[in-house]
C-alpha cells in the first residue's frame, strides 16, 4: 500500500514530529511511504518558543519538508507532489484548527484515497468559539478518525456521531534506558541525596505548573529531602510560578532547566526522577505519560481529559482531582517506597503500547 503521512517532522521539533517520525518507521515496515511535512509550522509573531527546529534530519527521498500554512503556494506544491505519489491512504496529523485550511484545501483535491485524521487534540488547549465550525468542516472530508483516548472519541461524536472512530492508545517512544543509571543522571544533573519529581515538557498554562507549586507547599510540612525538576521550555513568563516558589519559600525545592529537551538528553532527566507528575488543568493526552512508561517510571496525572486512561491507580502511578491530592499521593508513594513495585509492574503494563500494536488497531 501507498501511504501519505502529512504533518510536522524532523527537523521540526516537538512531540507530534517526534510521534510522526515513529509513525513513518513503523508502517514503512510494511508499506511504501511518503511525508509532506512543514518547512515552517509557525509565523514568528504566533511561535512563543526561540525556535521551531532541531538538528535532527532525516534524509530520507520521500519526505517532503515544503508546506507552510500562510503561503497558499506551498499549497499548490504539495497537491501536485501528492498527485505524483498517486496514494492508496493519506494519514493527517491533527493538533490544531490553525491548519485545517491547509488540510482541508489537501482533502478537498483527493480522489479514490482513503482519508484518515489522527488526532493529538481534538479541541485546541485555547478554545475558540468558531472551532467547532471548522473542525464540522475538516470532517465533512475525510473517511476516518483515529483517537488515542475515550475522550477524544467522545468529543469527535459530539461534533460528528457519523463519522468512523478508531480508538487506539499512544505508542511509547523507544528511547534508550541504558544510557543513564539513577545515580549517573542525578549526578549529571547535580542532584544528591533527594527524592526526585519530574515535571517535564513545554510549559505552558494549561500544565499546570503553579498548581504544582501549592502542592510543594503543603508536601514540604511533611517530606523534607525532595527536589522538584522542572526541565522544559517555558512558553509563557515564568514570573508568576517564581514568585510563587518565593512566597511559599520553597527556593531550595525546585530545580529548573528551562530549554527544550532534545532526545537525546531526555533519557538524563527522566532515570533521574523517582515519579513524573501531570498536573494538567485540562488536556487529552500527552507524550509525557508515554516517555515514563518508556523509562519504567511511575506517574501522578490530574484527572482531566484521557490521562486518567492510561493510569492503573495504584500500579503505574495516581489519579488526583487537586493539589492537595497531589500532594498526599507524592507523599504517599515515597513514605511506602512504591518506586520498586510500581516501576517493575511498568515494565510488563508498557509492552500492550507497542508500535506493531498501533499499527494494527489503525488497520482495522
Amino acid at each position: 500500500m501507498k501511504i501519505l503521512t502529512i504533518g510536522p517532522f524532523p527537523p521540526l521539533r516537538g512531540g507530534i514530529s517526534d510521534f510522526h517520525y515513529s509513525l513513518f518507521n513503523q508502517f514503512s515496515k510494511h508499506h511504501d511511504v511518503s511525508v509532506l511535512s512543514f518547512k515552517k509550522l509557525y509565523p514568528s509573531i504566533l511561535f512563543p518558543g526561540k525556535n521551531q527546529y532541531h538538528d535532527k534530519h532525516v534524509d530520507v527521498d520521500s519526505v517532503y519538508n515544503i508546506l507552510d500554512p500562510i503561503n497558499i503556494f506551498s499549497w499548490f506544491r504539495a497537491k501536485k507532489i501528492m498527485h505524483s505519489i498517486n496514494p492508496d491512504r493519506i494519514i493527517i496529523s491533527y493538533w490544531h484548527f490553525f491548519f485545517i485550511p491547509l488540510y482541508v484545501y489537501i482533502l478537498k483535491n483527493t480522489k479514490n484515497v482513503k482519508r484518515y485524521v489522527l488526532f493529538h487534540n481534538v479541541l485546541s488547549h485555547q478554545r475558540k468559539s468558531y472551532e467547532i465550525y471548522l473542525l464540522r468542516l475538516l470532517l465533512k472530508h475525510i473517511d476516518c478518525c483515529v483517537v488515542m483516548n475515550d475522550s477524544a472519541k467522545k468529543q469527535i461524536n459530539e461534533i460528528d456521531n457519523n463519522k468512523k472512530v478508531i480508538k487506539t492508545f499512544h505508542p511509547l517512544y523507544l528511547l534508550d534506558n541504558n544510557a543513564h543509571t539513577k545515580e549517573s543522571a542525578r549526578k549529571e544533573l547535580g542532584i544528591v541525596n533527594s527524592k526526585v519529581i519530574l515535571f517535564f515538557g513545554l510549559i505552558r498554562p494549561y500544565k499546570g505548573l503553579d498548581n504544582l507549586i501549592k502542592a510543594a507547599k503543603h508536601l514540604n510540612s511533611s517530606l523534607s529531602d525532595f527536589k522538584i525538576v522542572i526541565a522544559g521550555e517555558n512558553y509563557e513568563s515564568m514570573s508568576k510560578y517564581y514568585n510563587l516558589i518565593n512566597k511559599f519559600n520553597l527556593e531550595e525545592k525546585f530545580m529548573f532547566d528551562l530549554k527544550f529537551i532534545d532526545q537525546n538528553n531526555t533519557a538524563k532527566y527522566f532515570m533521574a526522577s523517582d515519579i513524573v507528575v501531570m498536573p494538567y488543568k485540562h488536556g487529552s493526552q500527552s507524550g509525557v505519560l508515554s516517555l515514563a512508561y518508556n523509562f519504567n517510571r511511575p506517574v501522578i496525572v490530574t484527572n482531566v481529559g484521557g490521562l486518567s486512561e492510561y493510569i492503573v491507580n495504584g500500579k503505574t502511578g495516581f489519579v488526583v482531582n487537586d493539589e492537595k491530592e497531589l500532594s498526599n499521593k507524592i507523599g504517599h508513594f515515597f513514605k511506602e517506597n512504591l518506586f520498586g513495585e510500581m516501576s517493575s509492574f511498568i515494565r510488563d503494563y508498557k509492552k500492550q503500547f507497542s508500535w506493531e500494536e498501533f499499527e494494527r488497531k489503525v488497520n482495522e
